[in-house]
């Protein structure tokens, strides 16, 4: 089981599937911390020693992350056009091959299909 951080930028129906798969999910607006920069949200699941799963390219730069430790960031990388059903659906199927419990220091891109 892994403690996981959405980023508001990251629909809610994906931490019921994230719960339903046996991970600790608080989202960042139950938080209180919508509209809050990016260094304070990736504080903030580093705090709750967290990984954080969002689709943000600021929060997940390798150049500012490489720079320190940290509990792992997952990027999602899928078309605007595409439904959350189908984003769901395509997390779910690539949830067996992520160890979102062993992330330390680790991004992990989420693309339709693929894990990089």
């Amino acid at each position: 089981m892994a403690r996981i951080i959405l980023d508001e930028d990251v629909h809610r129906s994906l931490a019921t599937l994230l719960t339903r798969f046996g991970h600790e999910v608080t989202r960042v607006q139950d938080e209180g911390m919508s509209g809050s920069r990016d260094e304070e949200i990736f504080d903030f699941a580093q705090a709750r020693e967290s990984v954080l799963v969002t689709g943000d390219l600021g929060v997940a730069d390798a150049r500012v992350l490489s720079a320190v430790k940290h509990y792992g960031v997952v990027l999602l990388r899928m078309p605007n056009e595409m439904s959350t059903d189908v984003i769901n659906s395509q997390i779910a199927s690539l949830l067996p091959n992520l160890p979102l419990d062993d992330l330390a220091d680790t991004i992990v891109v989420i693309e339709p299909g693929s894990l990089r």
